[in-house]
């Protein structure tokens, strides 16, 4: 990496762009007020002492423990009213509001803490918004404009409408709504009774030559989504209620962060005001906790907008420029307060609440740091306010758009003690934070006096091409008779010159009066005809308007009809709906069936396959373990047939040592002798061998026994021992050896075995 970086060109430093703002501006610092609330255990010490009104000691529980000294811009103890508390903080910022300076107010603290108290209060006592609406209202009262002159545009400014315009649209939001209550579906506004008890306050600052409007929104910003509290919502019996969707945060072109899309609800009264207000408030997420019974779940942001703009010189009519539109905005900030999980006992979801809360607290405190630390130090550190939705969406305060004041509320118990130690250090901290001051709204009257004489020639221009394209055919005469007699006397009667001019003077007169009565005659039999061609068009336009007025109530019935036949198909779509969320339920529990059964058939298959190796294992070790055993018992039974013939071999042989002894000794007499039938021996097998020759295998088990040779009788025939060899074999399965060997072992071969044994060692005693 260092490599890379020497290798690389070096970079221009950028210029410093926050220490050039603040030389050209005056600044002002972070205003931090503290209020202390009540102990809600009696019989401990406190672990917050009050000095002075700037300065508190932070004392611990321990007689030695450190005491810590904070300063603020101003201390509240317990007993300082709402009035005094609103009067020394937030009466300013109203003021500021209406000469189009913006302002941020928040509470800060631990839960439980009283910021919520502070912020709303209760109806005995008011807190900070209840208060800043009726000054707002008690000051803008008499220069309100009407309802719906200003539009909002949907990126955070506001458009100038003609009172015609305005009614056409309060007409279209209020009074048809309630003739046709279709839209029922959506949330209305409705009338909440709540009297606070207000104390009458009024500011000076509001200009006479300007007309004033009042916009409220109220959002919400939960596990670091923003939601708007004022917001339509859709109810459908029929249907689950959907989850609110979250803002974006947008910038606008002065460089102010707003919420793209929320609610702004223009309101007229106090009332109306609180009414709105209190909506948003049923909306807004509080939970138990160990520590607070309404515990607030998120950072509830009330932005109080006040639009302005100037008359024309006349002092009739707005002035439709919107570059002459000025909308303040004071925005009252509740945060929620930092929380111990293992004091809270928090869990599940509230544990997450916790976590995000903390978390967007802390990432006001590092942005307030680092700008702090830029500011003395002269840096140009980038202040990472996307971190979180609530530095985003207030960064244009910090960066010099208004003005930023913050209360911190304290809980004077001493188990309060750390945590009360961690909002003091960030207090000291954002009070060394400067801001820009703001500048006022000033109206220029030059140039709003050639604006309006613009559009005053241009209106008079447009009147007269309108009265060039609808000019009569006829222009109206001035009716006269002449000129009026002369003041002349009359002395005689015989007056030549007087009487003669008077005459010819009244001569003149009666024609002149005839003349008009003829051109009145003829104007008068115009009118007549233009009237009569009036009337006709009148009757005519009466006509069309019955014709239709026909039309639109053959049009009403077929909407009717068609309302009745959309309500139907409504209703069939509701059965639809539900049978089809039914049977989506059956699919989606068939698709489970369906996936448990194809994992257990998967299971199975693998069970059966690893079965299958298993027996097929077993069945060849079981195989090769026989082909083992079978050649085994092969080879015992060849080597058992083999001792068997080395044994029949034997007898063969004493056999015919037996027949060649006894013939010896005696002669025989040659006499014819009947051959008997002798028996043929089933004891072997003859087999050809690969040489020529025969083989015999015996396969019968015989008995060799021996005999003494001094005992034997010489004089038997050879008839004789054949029939004792039979009688031998037949008999072999008598012998208890034989029949021993074959239980015990279950071989026969064992016996013949034991036999050729004897046999040996009797050949070898008899050597």
């Amino acid at each position: 990496t260092r490599i890379l970086n020497k290798a690389m060109k070096p970079q221009r430093k950028l210029p410093r762009k926050f220490n050039s703002q603040l030389s050209n501006a005056q600044t002002d610092p972070v205003e931090v007020f503290a209020r202390i609330r009540n102990k809600t255990v009696d019989n401990q010490d406190a672990c917050i002492q009050v000095i002075n009104d700037t300065t508190i000691h932070l004392v611990g529980a321990n007689a030695d423990s450190k005491v810590t000294e904070c300063q603020f811009s101003r201390v509240f103890a317990a007993e300082v009213s709402q009035k005094l508390l609103f009067d020394s903080v937030a009466q300013s910022m109203v003021d500021d509001l209406i000469r189009g300076k913006n302002g941020l107010l928040f509470t800060y603290g631990v839960t439980s803490s009283g910021k919520t108290y502070t912020m709303t209060g209760s109806l005995e006592e008011p807190g900070f918004l209840p208060r800043c609406l009726d000054m707002l209202f008690n000051s803008t009262k008499p220069v309100q404009a009407s309802k719906y002159v200003f539009v909002p545009d949907g990126m955070n400014g506001f458009c100038v409408q003609s009172e015609a315009e305005a009614l056409l649209e309060k007409q279209e939001r209020e009074i048809l709504p309630q003739l046709t209550p279709k839209n029922a579906s959506r949330m209305r506004h409705r009338n909440v009774d709540l009297r606070y008890d207000l104390e009458h306050c009024q500011s000076e600052n509001v200009n006479p030559e300007c007309r004033y409007s009042v916009f409220v929104s109220y959002v919400e910003i939960y596990n670091d989504y923003v939601y708007d509290l004022l917001g339509e919502v859709q109810l459908d019996p029929f249907q689950r209620p959907k989850p609110p969707q979250s803002k974006r945060l947008r910038e606008d072109k002065k460089k102010n962060m707003f919420v793209y899309g929320v609610s702004q609800i223009e309101v007229t009264s106090t009332e109306e005001a609180f009414a709105v207000f209190q909506q948003g408030q049923e909306r807004r997420r509080i939970a138990h906790t160990q520590l607070n019974a309404e515990s607030s779940r998120s950072h509830s942001i009330l932005n109080i907008r006040l639009v302005q703009a100037p008359l024309d010189p006349l002092g009739e009519d707005l002035l439709q420029e919107k570059s002459l539109i000025c909308a303040s905005q004071l925005s009252l900030v509740d945060l929620a307060g930092s929380e111990r999980m293992t004091r809270t006992g928090a869990g599940g979801e509230r544990l997450r609440e916790a976590g995000n809360i903390n978390s967007s607290l802390m990432t006001l405190r590092r942005c307030l740091e680092q700008l702090r630390e830029n500011q003395k130090g002269g840096g140009n550190e980038m202040i990472k306010y996307r971190n979180s939705k609530l530095t985003h969406l207030f960064k244009s305060y910090f960066e010099g758009h208004g003005t930023v004041k913050m209360v911190v509320c304290l809980n004077p118990n001493m188990a309060e003690h750390d945590e009360n130690l961690h909002v003091v250090q960030f207090a000291e901290m954002a009070q060394q934070v400067e801001v820009a001051r703001s500048e006022d709204f000033r109206v220029d009257r030059e140039s709003i006096k050639k604006k309006a004489l613009e559009a005053k020639a241009k209106r008079e221009e447009d009147r007269k091409k309108q009265l060039n394209d609808g000019e009569s055919d006829w222009e109206a005469t001035d009716y006269c008779l002449g000129p009026s007699f002369p003041n002349l006397e009359v002395v005689d009667s015989a007056d030549n010159r007087t009487i003669p001019f008077l005459i010819s003077m009244l001569e003149n007169r009666i024609e002149n009066m005839s003349s008009i009565k003829r051109s009145a005659k003829h104007f008068g039999s115009l009118f007549r005809t233009n009237l009569n061609a009036g009337s006709q068009h009148d009757q005519e336009l009466q006509q069309k308007l019955r014709d239709c007025e026909n039309d639109l109530g053959l049009k009403g019935k077929e909407v009717n009809k068609m309302e009745r036949q959309v309500k139907k198909l409504e209703s069939k779509n509701q059965v639809l709906t539900r049978t089809t969320q039914v049977f989506e339920k059956e699919k989606k529990q068939l698709q489970e069936q369906l996936s448990e059964a194809e994992s257990q058939l998967k299971s199975s298959l693998s069970d059966t396959r690893r079965l299958e190796s298993k027996i097929k294992g077993a069945v060849a070790n079981t195989k090769a373990h026989v082909e083992k055993e079978c050649d085994k018992r092969v080879r015992s039974v060849q080597a058992e047939m083999q001792e068997k013939m080395w044994v029949k071999d034997e007898r063969l042989r004493q056999l015919k040592n037996i027949i060649s002894t006894g013939r010896e000794g005696r002669p025989t007499t040659r006499r014819c002798q009947t051959p008997l039938k002798q028996p043929i021996s089933s004891a072997g097998e003859v087999f050809h061998t690969r040489s020529g020759g025969q083989q015999v295998q015996f396969v019968d088990i015989e008995t060799l026994k021996q005999h003494d040779p001094k005992k034997i009788d010489r004089k038997r025939r050879s008839t004789t021992s054949v029939d004792e060899v039979s009688a031998d074999e037949q008999s072999s399965w008598t012998d208890v050896e034989t029949r021993c060997a074959y239980g015990i072992g279950n071989n026969t071969g064992v016996v013949a075995s034991i036999t050729f044994i004897y046999y040996i060692l009797f050949s070898r005693r008899k050597k």
